[in-house]
């Protein structure tokens, strides 16, 4: 039903928010699109030419709306790409839970960034079957070199926005540090 004072507004379920990047042109790893970033980080990412959002953009963008839903309806390699982020980015933020200053975030997210993950496929995966096993150690690879470049990245660009200028953390974005994005997280 719609609420009376609003006769035009849409109830019920809302959908999450997709990537509005063409992936059809991009290579795949385990299922995600290695799309272009907009970088400095030395690794195997396309670069982004255009003023465009780039994925990372958009899991910023998308993070606050998005880590409120328990279903995400996958639509394609982009969006895998999306997910795992936006799951990145929630570690990220939990990981900075108790760190009040800009400078030692900095640290403490670099370091995050750097540490050894799992791909789909291995040991300790926890996101099951949303995103195909590793078909053989060269998929396997290019999975963990395009994501350790993304993760650099968006440690660098998630510290400008949990922080403030004066080097506080941000309680806009910090109150969805006890949100879970579909409920999972990433194990590392």
């Amino acid at each position: 039903t719609t609420p009376p004072n609003y006769p035009n507004l849409p109830c019920g379920n809302m959908p999450a928010y997709h990537s509005k990047v063409d992936e059809s042109s991009f290579p795949t790893a385990c299922g995600c699109s290695l799309l272009p970033l907009r970088t400095n980080v030395r690794g195997p990412a396309p670069p982004h030419d255009s003023t465009d959002n780039d994925v990372i953009d958009e899991t910023i963008a998308f993070f606050r709306a998005n880590v409120l839903f328990k279903n995400f309806d996958v639509q394609g390699g982009a969006d895998r790409t999306l997910i795992y982020l936006t799951l990145y980015l929630q570690s990220c933020m939990a990981a900075c839970e108790k760190v009040t200053d800009k400078k030692e975030a900095k640290t403490v997210l670099y370091q995050h960034a750097i540490k050894a993950f799992v791909c789909p496929g291995d040991t300790g995966w926890g996101l099951g079957g949303m995103f195909p096993s590793a078909a053989n150690r060269e998929e396997s690879d290019a999975f963990k070199a395009y994501f350790k470049q993304a993760r650099t990245e968006l440690s660098e660009r998630a510290l400008e926005t949990l922080y403030t200028a004066d080097g506080s953390q941000n309680k806009w974005w910090m109150c969805f540090v006890k949100r879970k994005f579909m409920g999972k997280e990433l194990r590392t």
